[in-house]
């Protein structure tokens, strides 16, 4: 039987990734691992770092080899695939009070939109509501993803 990924930990690589990371799954050993996309785009290029790295970024420069040089690394979902806004309008649309889902709804159109929108939760007191929420979406990502690649997982 082929080893399990935890769910948990993709769930957490999703949420905690920004511009600057990306996260892959190693298909040998079921971990997840995060890694900059400054180093990713040098390894890609061809560039030589491992002079240049300082002693807490080797490893990473080493994974991020890793990755490059095989096909034993999968990336999970970026924050671009991730339509974070759309998964914002869909909790605004989820909240049982109109008043606070037409707040939420108006914050999320202009300029500064994500600002706004954490702003309306934080007025409401409903921040704890808004990440179950998006934790159970990010869930649903993964699974999606596992099964997509046909990766056992619990």
């Amino acid at each position: 039987m082929p080893a399990t990924v935890l769910l948990k930990n993709i769930v957490e690589a999703l949420g905690i990734q920004n511009d600057q990371s990306l996260a892959f799954l190693d298909l040998d050993s079921r971990e997840v691992t995060i890694v900059s996309r400054d180093l990713m785009s040098a390894a890609e290029d061809g560039e030589d770092m491992a002079g240049e790295i300082p002693d807490w970024q080797k490893a990473e420069w080493e994974t991020v080899l890793r990755i490059v040089s095989g096909d034993r690394f999968l990336r999970l979902p970026t924050r671009f695939e991730i339509d974070v806004w759309s998964i914002m309008e869909d909790f605004a649309n989820s909240v049982r009070s109109r008043r606070v889902g037409d707040e939420l709804d108006d914050a999320l159109h202009g300029s500064g939109a994500f600002r706004n929108f954490r702003a309306t939760l934080r007025r409401n007191g409903i921040e704890s509501d808004w990440s179950r929420f998006f934790e159970n979406e990010l869930r649903r990502i993964a699974i999606d993803w596992c099964e997509k690649h046909d990766i056992p997982r619990r």
